[in-house]
């Protein structure tokens, strides 16, 4: 089974975190945080559509001006989804150039700030010097985005200040029977994507396809095709402690195929990861193995572990596999 979201952390653990996901077939991506994003290639931050920021601290946030400067000529517009303080920081960002020569620019800034039970949209747009568009404000009930193939999920966090934390999860996966493929004597092609959007949009039975110059309807297509349990890629950093978080984090990640979470002290250092609000990495495995994540990959180390036998990764997976994973 190819999966449809393809992962990675794009520094290294005492770097910045920033989580980059291509969608695959979709030329399509997502950021979770925008740290320093330099390792990045010109035609990943071009797929970037959505980023999911979990606080703007610099270590968080610094890239911003490294995407913007990338999409400026782009007509697609990007969104940008981050805590009560997120519109104005965006803002402060644009602020902070002048813009005289950009009104034919087709860059949209879309920014949709989480504030309690609600979602405040505002927008920038380049043909506008960026000035800031007050959208509107929508409920909030835990759900971010949701689009056919996939919803992001998002909790508020105490990091002494309000930390988002998020969930991508496709909806459910679907897989091309190749043996059913062959003997109905189908091609492989770009039809098979139509074919999955169709029924991840729940079209009538009756829809039409044309494949080879013959026509075929939805409800036959689909029995080539088997129904799966879809991904599910959690992101979580910089929180404290408190049994209220570490309560809202297990739900949130649970059944994750592989959860990415900060370490970032080790548990020694368990009264210094109070004072900083932080987790330890003891407490990311306990927390991965109560919420039965497949895979743990931990992140967001402090740098004072950087010449230290024992790593804090070595502490989390100790804590993770003593479940039985």
């Amino acid at each position: 089974m190819k999966p449809t979201f393809i992962h990675r952390l794009i520094n290294g653990p005492f770097e910045d975190p920033t989580l980059f996901i291509r969608i695959i077939r979709e030329r399509r991506a997502f950021l979770f945080d925008l740290g320093n994003i330099d390792r990045l290639k010109p035609g990943d931050l071009q797929k970037i559509t959505d980023v999911f920021v979990t606080h703007t601290h610099i270590d968080h946030f610094v890239g911003f001006d490294i995407l913007l400067r990338a999409l400026l000529r782009r007509e697609r517009p990007l969104r940008i989804y981050g805590p009560l303080n997120i519109t104005e920081c965006i803002e402060g960002k644009l602020r902070g150039y002048t813009w005289n020569l950009i009104k034919e620019y087709p860059l949209k800034i879309k920014v949709l700030c989480v504030k309690g039970d609600k979602v405040i949209t505002s927008s920038f747009h380049a043909e506008n010097c960026f000035e800031r568009i007050e959208d509107g404000m929508s409920n909030f009930d835990g759900t971010i985005l949701q689009e056919p193939l996939f919803r992001v999920k998002t909790i508020q966090l105490d990091h002494q200040i309000t930390c988002l934390s998020f969930s991508l999860e496709e909806e459910f996966h679907i897989n091309i029977n190749k043996a059913a493929l062959k003997e109905r004597a189908l091609p492989v092609g770009p039809w098979l994507s139509d074919l999955k959007n169709a029924m991840r949009e729940e079209k009538p039975g009756d829809t039409e396809f044309i494949i080879s110059n013959r026509k075929y309807y939805l409800e036959e297509l689909k029995e080539i095709t088997n129904i799966t349990k879809g991904q599910k890629v959690s992101y979580v950093t910089d929180t404290s402690l408190s049994d209220e978080n570490i309560k809202k984090i297990i739900d949130l990640v649970r059944d994750s195929d592989t959860l990415y979470c900060e370490a970032y002290f080790l548990e020694k250092d368990r009264d210094r990861a109070l004072e900083r609000f932080h987790l330890t990495a003891k407490t990311a495995g306990r927390i991965a193995k109560e919420a039965k994540v497949k895979n743990l990959v931990v992140m967001h180390f402090s740098p004072k572990y950087r010449k230290q036998i024992e790593t804090p990764e070595e502490e989390a997976m100790r804590e993770f596999k003593d479940s039985g994973h």
